[in-house]
């Protein structure tokens, strides 16, 4: 993998915690504006600039972009935030539940990601890469890292722990959501030039955990200013922001499912319809948090239910076999009438970090009527789905901890 230093731009180290935001899937947009409301110096203002103006302006408009880069300019005049005076990497490390995982925040070349060395396992939104696209366009910031893993080098780990254990971190304190976050700036030019040579010759692939539409934004851009003239030594804009973790540092979180309506006339026909292509037993252990793959719980009328899939029931190959595959097409399409989960309306997402109480709850009090905890995606299944050259099925992964925006910030000179 081709990774690149960079003079990053960060909040001085004593307003971090106030710079820097959790990002947009851990908050919704009334939060955020109320967050951000009494704090002028929420990365918010830049990476979400609709929360400064009326709900009808349309997310494209060009005055977001442009009002996000002059707020950028007013915490940098302020110095807010500063930046470094050499190219530099970034050791990110978070700490959640007394669990870190820890990640080197670099610049990416985007002919990786053209080349398929970057890998997918989603889909991405046109409109949505557009709006992120026009965003990068107008202010040249990447200020959200995409969250990339790769297989664990243990030269790798053995030269970040040196750094990390040899070195206090520059940034150490807790976010909003109270993850651990620490940071340690990497210019010393044996480490970085050691960090250079250990991802070129050891790392052949990275895969993205999460920042789908980030990546192809950056590769729209880049493609658009390639096919301009350009006088740029820095060739900036074929570079994006990223953070590359180890795999076997990252946890993905059972991502469940509730529906809102039955749709079908009595929950005896339903269960017998169930009872088709899985197992079904009255659980003994509640809430049922299913312990291997292929084994579903199902929360019906106060009762958890444990389901299993039956034999010929699914495929095996990398995204048939995966749980969140066998549930749609065995009884999330054909029963429920659920087709597309990406826009249904009568299916709504838990994560699994947020406890299987909360599939109970929505049902006791009528806002669904049946709820479907899962089994978790494993990384080797994502690896397994991506080198295939497939994608993964709507709401398949939830990585957590997230990453924060606005804590580095690669700003493009052209």
């Amino acid at each position: 993998m081709d990774i690149k230093p960079f003079r990053g731009y960060r909040p001085v180290p004593e307003l971090a915690a106030k710079v820097a935001i959790i990002p947009n899937n851990l908050m919704n947009e009334p939060d955020r504006r109320r967050a951000a409301k009494n704090n002028a110096y929420s990365f918010a203002h830049i990476a979400k600039p609709g929360i400064d103006f009326s709900d009808d302006l349309l997310k494209t408009d060009l005055q977001l972009f442009e009002y996000s880069r002059k707020y950028f300019e007013k915490l940098l005049a302020e110095r807010i935030i500063i930046r470094d005076t050499v190219p530099s990497f970034y050791i990110y490390r978070l700490t959640m539940d007394s669990r870190s995982q820890t990640g080197l925040i670099c610049c990416m070349n985007i002919r990786d990601y053209r080349a398929g060395k970057i890998k997918k396992h989603e889909h991405t939104r046109e409109e949505k890469e557009i709006e992120n696209a026009l965003q990068i366009e107008v202010t040249h910031l990447n200020s959200n890292p995409v969250f990339l893993a790769y297989t664990p080098v243990t030269e790798i780990d053995q030269l970040v722990d040196s750094i990390t254990i040899s070195q206090r971190p520059l940034y150490h304190f807790a976010s909003e959501n109270g993850v651990l976050q620490n940071l340690w700036v990497v210019n010393e030019n044996d480490a970085v030039e050691k960090l250079i040579a250990s991802f070129g010759y050891r790392v052949p692939a990275a895969y993205i955990a999460d920042g789908h539409h980030r990546a192809a934004a950056a590769n729209i851009f880049s493609k658009k200013i390639n096919s301009q003239p350009v006088d740029s030594a820095s060739k900036d804009y074929d570079y994006f922001l990223t953070c590359l973790f180890p795999a076997n540092q990252l946890k993905i979180y059972d991502y469940n499912r509730v529906v809102k309506s039955l749709k079908v006339p009595d929950e005896k026909i339903f269960i017998k319809k169930v009872e088709e292509k899985f197992y079904v037993e009255e659980a003994q252990r509640v809430p049922y948090d299913p312990h291997k793959k292929h084994h579903f719980g199902m929360y019906l009328n106060g009762k958890w239910f444990r389901l299993k899939a039956k034999p010929g029931t699914y495929k095996e190959d990398p995204v048939s076999a995966l749980d969140v595959s066998i549930l749609q097409n065995n009884l999330l399409n054909p029963i429920l009438g659920i087709h597309d989960p990406r826009t249904d309306k009568n299916i709504d997402f838990i994560a699994g970090v947020k406890g299987l109480k909360e599939l109970e709850r929505r049902v006791n009090k009528g806002k669904a009527a049946v709820a479907f905890s899962l089994y978790s995606v494993s990384m080797d299944e994502l690896m397994a789905v991506s080198d295939a050259g497939e994608v993964m099925p709507p709401k398949s992964t939830w990585f957590e901890p997230k990453l924060l925006s606005g804590l580095v910030i690669f700003r493009m000179e052209l």
